[in-house]
């Protein structure tokens, strides 16, 4: 549906009320795919490979987010209905060879060993009940995306108040640097963090946000912004594809896409309100402040993302003691 509504908007490209609308609806049902979908890579991977393939996918997701971007610009004057045309159908053929090829049976629900993603019986609610932490992990998680939220949300206005009308321009080579060193540090840190908990590796993400926005707090020249956005598109690295395994590893595979959709919304209602809270830490208290205060939420997450790791260990011996040497 969200396919069909793109390619509609390519027949009347320049009419300000029709497309917007169709626009709002059409993403609102690719939205509703987004549990699907995540819940498949899950499917298809196994804890052992999970890494390997949650990372593999958000490579792709960014092979796209960064080509993407160069061929609307060149034919957003003269070709505007060709952006609609080709998102559209290239989603629609996302669609169609997921449909054709990829078959989920019996078999493949069983592929899991792992006993927390057994299938179990019950509505999404009481599987929630029973796993507390899947609630308390995506508030943790709530407050990075918070963190992750500001490269494309104050760093542009600090960049516009720091540097004028180059601010902008600095901004849009950020972007692409950003997506450049994705592609580049993905599979190194898959393999630095390969057998970490995902709690750990996702507290790293914390400090990384901490680490990169102090840089640009202190030292607000173009070079550190560079230099910073390094670090800070690591830890976006981190947070997007270790939330996802932690939530694939930790699921009944009978209730993935349902535990999915509800926590990626509570996380979502959750970070919401950061819109408004910076934009009036801005405009009454300064960037100092606003960097500071964000800066914070980062180091308060990864604590918190640590504390659940040591915690998650205490209870694993508890309920697996060791045995004795004989």
């Amino acid at each position: 549906m969200g396919a069909l509504l793109l390619i509609s908007c390519g027949f009347i490209p320049d009419s300000p009320t029709f497309v917007p609308a169709v626009l709002f609806v059409a993403y609102f049902f690719i939205g509703l795919a987004l549990p699907s979908s995540n819940a498949l890579v899950a499917e298809f991977s196994t804890k052992d490979n999970r890494d390997a393939v949650m990372s593999l996918s958000y490579l792709a997701y960014n092979f796209g987010s960064a080509l993407g971007p160069i061929f609307a610009g060149f034919l957003f004057w003269n070709y505007t209905e060709w952006i609609f045309f080709g998102n559209g159908l290239t989603t629609l053929l996302g669609v169609l060879i997921v449909a054709r090829f990829i078959k989920v049976s019996p078999k493949t629900e069983m592929a899991n060993d792992s006993e927390l993603e057994r299938p179990v019986v019950g509505s999404v609610w009481l599987v929630l009940k029973n796993r507390p932490r899947l609630i308390i992990f995506s508030l943790l998680c709530g407050l990075l995306w918070y963190s992750l939220n500001q490269m494309t949300m104050t760093s542009p206005l600090y960049l516009s108040h720091v540097l004028d009308k180059d601010g902008p321009i600095v901004f849009g080579q950020l972007m692409t640097y950003a997506c450049v060193v994705v592609v580049t540090v993905t599979p190194f840190l898959m393999k630095y963090t390969r057998g970490k908990p995902e709690t750990i590796s996702l507290a790293y993400s914390g400090l990384l946000f901490a680490f990169g926005y102090a840089l640009v707090m202190f030292f607000p020249t173009i070079p550190m912004h560079f230099f910073a956005w390094f670090f800070l598109a690591a830890g976006e690295v981190l947070l997007l594809t270790k939330e996802g395994i932690y939530l694939a590893n930790n699921s009944p595979s009978s209730h993935r896409g349902r535990i999915q959709g509800v926590l990626i919304t509570l996380r979502n209602i959750m970070v919401m309100p950061s819109f408004i809270i910076i934009g009036y830490f801005i405009d009454n208290y300064g960037y100092f402040f606003t960097w500071s205060s964000i800066i914070i939420i980062s180091v308060l997450a990864a604590s918190g993302l640590y504390t659940m790791t040591f915690k998650s260990q205490e209870a694993s011996a508890t309920t697996y003691p060791p045995r004795p040497s004989i």
